[in-house]
Parts: structure tokens; C-alpha cells; sequence
């Protein structure tokens, strides 16, 4: 429920509609109906009903100005989801829980799933801590990010929407991988922050910057800095051409261990 009420608030912050979607694989919905005197099948369709009537009740009643629809489709969870999300501003799920919209076997699959496929920003909300809102967005800037890259764009609209103040942090170390490149030197992180979120830009939206270089592990830096963030926005690298993107362990880290929502961002391979 904590991902309900994130995406209630979120599109009542973009003036958006909501639309809450539960996957369901049970055959009534699959296009097998069984014998409706079945218990079971009575008991099924009665908890399907209970999850979705209840999401869509808690929405309204925390959003009353928020559209809302809600809806149970056929499917497997990632699935259905990146199809519904195909237009959408943002593919909102969460963690775990008994009672989530979305079922799913294990706590990391649907997350990481979604942010894989998806062509929307997808935002997972994990079982933190609640508490007030902190006043900033953190934002990851890696090799390759510019003013132009979508993840920079969310970033600063979030920012923007939430009065917030932006946080653009990058490490110095970020060989995550044996794969990685070599970080880059001080003064070219710097040169890399500024031109990822220009003065300009920041100035003209009304957007307060943070810059940092860090040194250390990308993952263990952007950890850090979220400790005391509303979100922490990450771009996901995908190639032309290919359906999957690449998840990281700087992403794999973030959707385990942050203590604020994850938005992942698909953003293209640099040249």
C-alpha cells in the first residue's frame, strides 16, 4: 500500500490520472471460468474483488481531486504491467506484502523486471521508513549523462514539481564491474555534473543544485546521499535496437537497500 500511496500522491502533484491495475493468472481471468459453485472459485473472485475495490476506495479517499481507475487484467505481473505502462508517466509498484497490487513470487522480480522492459520511468517503493518529506531529489550522474538524458529530465521535473532541491552525485570510483570504465579525474567530474544539469537549466525551472563528487563505489555514494531524500532517481542504459536494459549492481543495490523510492529511467547507450 505504501506504492498506492506514493503514485496517489505523484499524480496528484503532476495533476495525472491513477490507474491501479492487479495482475491476476487465475483462470477466470485467463478466459477459463470454472464452475462458479467451485468454494474456491467463489473465494477467489471475492479476494480478487477485495484487493482492487479496496486499492481503488484507499486512493480516492487519501487523493479525492486524483482520477481514479482501477482493473484486474489477465496476465503474468511484469508483463501486463509494461504493457500498461506503455504511455504511462511513470510504472509505480512496490516491495512486498501480502495485500500488493501486483502478485509476485519473490521481492526482486517485479521491480527489476519492469525497469528492465519498460519504456516509462518505472518508480519501485520499498518498506522504509516513512517520515516527512526531506526536500531533495538525488540524482545519479554516470559516464555518458548529459542535459539531454531522460533521467536528468525526471530528475529535475520532480524536483521542480516538489519544490525540492536537486542533487546531482557522482563517484569518482564507480569500477562496479570489471567491465566499468576507470572513474573519471576530479576536475572532469566536475566539468561532467555541471554540463548534466546546467546552471542554466536549474536556474530557469527554479531548481536549487547539489553537486557532489564522491569518492568511492557509485553504489555506496548514491546510498549514501539517499539517506535523506524524497527519491533517488537512476538512469538504466539500454542499446538501440535491444528490448532488455541493463540493471546494475548500482540499481540492484538501490532497489534493495535505499530508504526512498527508485526511479529508474531508460536512457541510451553512449556512442
Amino acid at each position: 500500500m505504501r506504492a498506492l500511496d506514493w503514485a496517489a500522491d505523484e499524480a496528484a502533484l503532476h495533476n495525472l490520472p491513477l490507474r491501479i491495475v492487479h495482475a491476476s493468472v487465475w483462470e477466470r481471468f485467463e478466459g477459463t471460468t470454472p464452475a462458479e459453485d467451485l468454494p474456491e472459485a467463489r473465494a477467489e473472485a471475492a479476494a480478487l474483488e477485495e484487493v482492487i475495490t479496496d486499492a481503488e476506495a484507499r486512493a480516492r479517499e487519501r487523493r479525492p481531486e486524483v482520477r481514479v481507475h482501477a482493473e484486474v487484467l489477465p496476465g503474468e505481473p511484469i508483463d501486463v504491467l509494461v504493457h500498461a505502462g506503455e504511455d504511462a508517466f511513470a510504472l509505480v509498484v512496490g516491495h512486498r506484502g501480502h495485500h500488493a497490487l501486483v502478485r509476485r513470487q519473490s521481492t526482486g522480480s517485479v521491480g527489476p523486471g519492469i525497469a528492465e522492459r519498460a519504456w516509462c520511468p518505472t518508480v519501485v517503493v520499498g518498506d522504509f521508513a516513512a517520515g516527512r518529506p526531506s526536500g531533495q531529489i538525488v540524482l545519479g550522474v554516470g559516464e555518458g549523462t548529459d542535459a539531454d538524458s531522460a533521467h536528468v529530465a525526471f530528475a529535475l521535473h520532480e524536483a521542480q514539481a516538489r519544490s525540492d532541491d536537486l542533487v546531482a552525485v557522482h563517484s569518482l570510483s564507480r569500477q562496479e564491474t570489471r567491465h566499468d570504465p576507470p572513474g573519471l579525474g576530479s576536475s572532469a567530474a566536475d566539468a561532467l555534473l555541471s554540463a548534466a544539469v546546467p546552471a542554466r537549466t536549474a536556474l530557469e525551472r527554479g531548481v536549487v543544485v547539489h553537486r557532489h563528487v564522491v569518492d568511492g563505489p557509485a553504489h555506496h555514494a548514491l546510498l549514501q546521499a539517499a539517506q535523506h531524500a524524497d527519491l533517488l532517481v537512476l538512469g538504466v542504459r539500454h542499446r538501440h535496437g535491444m528490448i532488455h536494459r541493463e540493471l546494475r549492481l548500482t540499481h540492484h543495490a538501490a532497489l534493495r537497500h535505499a530508504p526512498c523510492p527508485v526511479a529508474l529511467v531508460g536512457v541510451p547507450w553512449p556512442n
